[in-house]
Formats: C-alpha cells, sequence, structure tokens
C-alpha cells in the first residue's frame, strides 16, 4: 500500500474516531426518581421526555434517561437513589420533595429539579421561591387559595356538610403543611376536620371504616405518592361507603373519584424538563427562581356522581375543564 493511501485510511480512522468520541461526550443522562409507579407515573412523565424532545433532546439519541419507581413507599427511596447516582447523571429529576431530598442527601451539590415543591421545602430544599441558592430548584405547587377551594368545592357537592374526612400520610414530605392548610379552612367554615391515617396500601381500608364511624360526609385526598398509586383503592372503598371524595389531582377522578381540583400536572413537568434542558446546557439551579403553576383544573366525574345519589349543580359542570361521563 502507498504511503499516501496509509496516511488517509489513518485520517479516516482518527476522524470517525473523534466523531464516536464527539458523540458520547455530547450524550447527556438524566436520573428520574419518583415516588410513584412506572402505570401511574405515565402521563405526567411522557409529558416530561416530550418536553425534553421539543427542545432537542431525544431520549436514545442524545440523551439517557434513568427510572427508578418506589411505588408510593417513601423507604426505598434512598437505596433507589444510590442505584441512579452510580449511573452519574447531569442532572436528576426528583418528581416529588421526598425523592429530591433522598437524592440530594446523596449527592448534595448533582442538580435536581423538582416538579411538586411547596413551601414546606423552604429553606431545607431551597433557600426561597425567587433564588433558591443551592442545588435544586423547579416548580412549585403552592397556589394561594387552593385548600380553602377544596373545602368550598366539597360544600357545593355535598350543601349541608359538617363533617370533612382527610387522608393524611405523615411520611409525605408536604403533608402537615398541606393538612394544616385545609383544616385552618375547614375549621374557619365551622366544619369538623377529621383526619385518618395512613402509611401503607393495608391502612386505607380501615382508614376509611373510622372515617365512617366518625360520620365523616366527605372526604378530600391531598396529593401523595401513595394516595395517587392507591387512588382506584381509594375510589372503590370510597363508593363502598357511600362518601364523595374531593382530590387534589385529577387522576382520582379519572379512576373514579367525584371530583378534583388542582394543578395541571402534564403541564408542570414540561415545564420541569425545559428547567432540565437549561441545566444540560449550563444553568445553575441556585440562580434559576422556582415558578408556580399556571393552570389550575377542575374535573368532574359524573358516573361517580349518579351511584352516590349526588345532582351536580350545572353551574359547576360549566365551569369544569373536564366532565367524565
Amino acid at each position: 500500500m502507498r504511503r499516501r493511501e496509509v496516511i488517509r485510511l489513518l485520517g479516516t480512522a482518527a476522524l470517525s474516531v473523534m466523531s464516536v468520541t464527539g458523540e458520547a461526550e455530547a450524550r447527556s443522562r438524566i436520573a428520574v426518581l419518583t415516588l410513584l409507579s412506572p402505570k401511574d407515573e405515565e402521563h405526567i412523565m411522557a409529558a416530561f421526555v416530550q418536553g425534553l424532545r421539543s427542545r432537542g433532546y431525544v431520549e436514545g439519541k442524545n440523551l439517557d434517561i434513568d427510572y427508578r419507581y418506589s411505588n408510593g413507599d417513601v423507604t426505598r427511596l434512598l437505596p433507589l437513589a444510590r442505584e441512579l447516582l452510580a449511573f452519574k447523571p447531569d442532572v436528576a429529576l426528583g418528581a416529588e420533595p421526598s425523592p429530591a431530598k433522598a437524592l440530594k442527601s446523596i449527592a448534595p451539590t448533582l442538580p435536581i429539579v423538582c416538579a411538586t415543591l411547596t413551601d414546606a421545602q423552604i429553606p431545607e430544599l431551597a433557600a426561597s421561591y425567587a433564588r433558591p441558592d443551592g442545588s435544586v430548584t423547579g416548580i412549585a405547587i403552592a397556589v394561594e387559595g387552593l385548600t380553602g377551594k377544596l373545602i368550598e368545592l366539597t360544600q357545593e357537592f355535598v350543601p349541608r356538610a359538617l363533617r370533612i374526612g382527610f387522608l393524611f400520610n405523615p411520611t409525605g414530605a408536604s403533608m402537615q403543611f398541606f393538612a394544616q392548610n385545609v383544616e385552618d379552612n375547614a375549621r374557619q367554615r365551622g366544619i369538623a376536620f377529621l383526619s385518618e391515617q395512613a402509611t401503607r396500601r393495608e391502612d386505607i381500608g380501615p382508614a376509611f371504616d373510622h372515617l365512617v364511624e366518625r360520620k365523616a360526609e366527605a372526604v378530600i385526598v391531598p396529593p401523595n405518592g401513595l394516595f395517587r398509586n392507591e387512588a382506584a383503592n381509594i375510589t372503590q372503598l370510597a363508593v363502598t361507603a357511600h362518601l364523595p371524595t374531593i382530590f387534589a389531582e385529577r387522576h382520582g377522578v379519572e379512576v373514579g373519584g367525584l371530583a378534583s381540583y388542582g394543578i395541571d400536572q402534564r403541564e408542570t413537568y414540561r415545564r420541569a424538563a425545559d428547567y432540565t434542558v437549561k441545566i444540560l446546557k449550563g444553568a445553575k439551579p441556585a440562580d434559576m427562581p422556582i415558578e408556580f403553576p399556571t393552570k389550575i383544573e377542575l374535573v368532574i366525574n359524573l358516573k361517580t356522581a349518579k351511584s352516590l345519589g349526588l345532582d351536580v349543580p350545572l353551574f359547576l359542570q360549566q365551569r369544569a375543564d373536564e366532565v367524565i361521563e
């Protein structure tokens, strides 16, 4: 082989290696840790992936995403976080505050985006909404008046209700904050706040039994990984007990709850994707203000209302963002 041909072939090989190396260097990695199950997280995680894709980050092409699901069990978060961190991600999505806390406890400098922050995480995860000043930023789910609206909505469905139940999971990072706000709003309206604790699937049935014994007239189900995973079970227990359920997340209504009032989670996860991309491009979480929800939605399940013998006022149906028939 001529010397010139050898040089040309060597040059081509070198360029090929550089090309492959360049692609490897350009490939980003995201760790995703959530309290939910793959099934229950499916739609909102699809919104996150679609948000990444719309900004030029395509899984399997220039992006790798590693997922871990705790299926509502907070005790699994730390082991799962360790598994994810072994992949050396560039950024992590802590879908809820508890996963974000688990990731931060092991990797305090890893950039973390949390899609569901509340006042309860200030200053533990972020110094303030305006300036996080640390490794965590994201989207808040704290909306002024939201908890009061859940009480108001319950009274619109059950006008004479004076005893309202509340499912309480003490392991939830934002649970105490949310429960206190609902309780304060209930008391301001002269309503008895009946809280029942559930930390595992096995606790939910007895919790409903106690609510029936305490003569609850409706039940509010707050945002929580366990309660989202067990939404179908909760709605079945509620129908059996003839108790209207008002969820803070629409998923509960999609599987048979009466109504929900809360943030549009799919929109929230698309915005979380925007934060993630900005970090991949060099932005620092410390300098990225935590944003607030832009869309609150009311969803009503008329089939469930009928099974409970409730007439849903026309003004509520007209106000709803979606009516499931």
